[in-house]
């Protein structure tokens, strides 16, 4: 199954790849029903009902400032950042409201430069879809690498979905806002990515939005590693082969043909 993942560093500065890492609850039960994800998959199921609500987000504390950045330009960046992560999360209209100008424009500059924009933004679903629910858990990332200090947030979203036709799913996404803080430097360079889990490829391609679609059993496995990143309290980033991007070649072959 394809899956987008931006990983974009604006300005002169190179992020270091995250790795895969295990999560903090490993004794997490696997979820007890299995219902078939084309038929119906609730959040219940795959045991998300208790996360945080979507739209009253329990964000956990920022953590220590790293060496190489004041306390006060750390605070703003952490203001800046979970602000920025929320919005990216849960409402794409209001991406951009109350960041600085900079970082706006560097948030527009990177969207405007992937096959799906829209979707590098913020998470937009079908409008066709009637959300049951949404759910969120968050992780943060700080670190310091050649003299520059890396803040970012990765937020973890669960969408309860009825699609036309009264078919339950769920889509997951896994989003990284964040600012880098370079020496000699007033502005800040942005780190945006994020990845789906449990939606049709060629809709983000084409239609530059999540509408749910893929193989039964692909869906069932990535929605089941999606819980387990969310559940825990690292940001953790899936690795992925450059051949299930979806990328300019995939995006065409879907508009001649819905690969």
């Amino acid at each position: 199954m394809r899956r987008p993942i931006l990983l974009l560093v604006v300005a002169t500065f190179v992020l270091g790849s995250c790795s895969w890492l295990g999560g903090d609850d490993e004794d997490t039960p696997e979820p007890v029903a299995q219902p078939t994800p084309t038929e119906r998959m609730t959040l219940a199921d795959l045991g998300l009902a208790g996360w945080p609500v979507a739209a009253d987000p329990d964000i956990p504390p920022a953590p220590a400032r790293p060496r190489g950045v004041s306390a006060e330009e750390y605070a703003r960046m952490v203001r800046a950042v979970e602000a920025w992560g929320i919005q990216a999360a849960t409402d794409p209209d209001t991406v951009g409201e109350g960041l600085p100008d900079s970082l706006v424009a560097a948030i527009d500059d990177a969207a405007q430069a992937q096959v799906a924009p829209e979707l590098a933004r913020a998470t937009v679903l079908d409008p066709a879809l009637d959300v049951n629910s949404s759910r969120m858990t968050a992780a943060w990332r700080a670190s310091r690498e050649d003299g520059a200090v890396n803040l970012s947030l990765q937020t973890r979203t669960a969408h309860e979905v009825k699609a036309p036709g009264g078919r339950v799913r769920v889509i997951g996404v896994l989003r990284t806002q964040g600012v880098v803080a370079i020496p000699g430097s007033d502005q800040w360079g942005t780190i945006m990515g994020w990845q789906e889990f449990g939606a049709a490829d060629c809709a983000i391609a084409v239609d530059g939005f999540l509408t749910p679609g893929g193989d039964a059993d692909d869906q069932q496995t990535d929605l089941t590693a999606f819980a387990e990143i969310g559940k825990g309290s690292q940001a953790i980033t899936p690795a992925l082969p450059e051949d299930e991007y979806v990328d300019e070649d995939f995006a065409r072959a879907c508009e001649a043909g819905r690969a």
